[in-house]
């Protein structure tokens, strides 16, 4: 619920939602540089599966490491490939499904996050691998940026009214980028 009023040209928001905390990972290295990081929400196994496949083709990634984050259908993934920012950028924009908040969020923050900790009592499993040729260049011991957050609990996610689903382009994703 959001509670707004104004005085004048000032205007006063209230968010009013229940929430839960967690904990994730960031996609940033201690060099500066990214491992790459996905959210799907509401794709299938097998979709989720396809789109990765064509972006690690294209990009010649090594494995990806594709997690179930506790409800049907939701999915997260990584890949210990090191890549700059706007190469990580533009191999997210360029997978099909991907959440597009998500997306948005991360370009918008500079890295990405994914949970790694248990949310309303939901624990992440590992589904699948895909795997790869070439070779992962990251260690999992090199990922040394977390963050607490807090996340619209699943109770408040079911009394919300569905959002409209906006669909971000590559390109457009880029252009923002290359604004910042």
């Amino acid at each position: 619920m959001m509670l707004r009023f104004r005085i004048g040209r000032w205007r006063f928001s209230l968010n009013v939602v229940h929430v839960t905390d967690v904990a994730g990972v960031n996609s940033i290295l201690p060099d500066g540089k990214h491992i790459l990081m996905w959210d799907f929400d509401e794709v299938s196994l097998e979709q989720v599966k396809k789109a990765l496949a064509e972006v690690a083709i294209k990009y010649k990634l090594p494995n990806i490491y594709i997690l179930n984050s506790g409800l049907p259908n939701h999915y997260m993934a990584y890949c210990f490939k090191r890549v700059s920012w706007q190469k990580a950028v533009e191999i997210l924009a360029a997978t099909k499904h991907i959440c597009t908040t998500y997306l948005r969020f991360g370009v918008f923050r500079g890295k990405f996050t994914l949970r790694i900790t248990p949310k309303d009592g939901r624990r992440i499993r590992l589904v699948c691998v895909l795997e790869s040729p070439w070779p992962e260049d990251v260690s999992i011991d090199e990922l040394d940026s977390f963050v607490r957050y807090e996340t619209l609990s699943d109770w408040y996610r079911k009394m919300m009214p569905k959002m409209p689903i906006i669909k971000w382009r590559e390109d457009e994703c880029l252009k923002l980028l290359s604004k910042n």
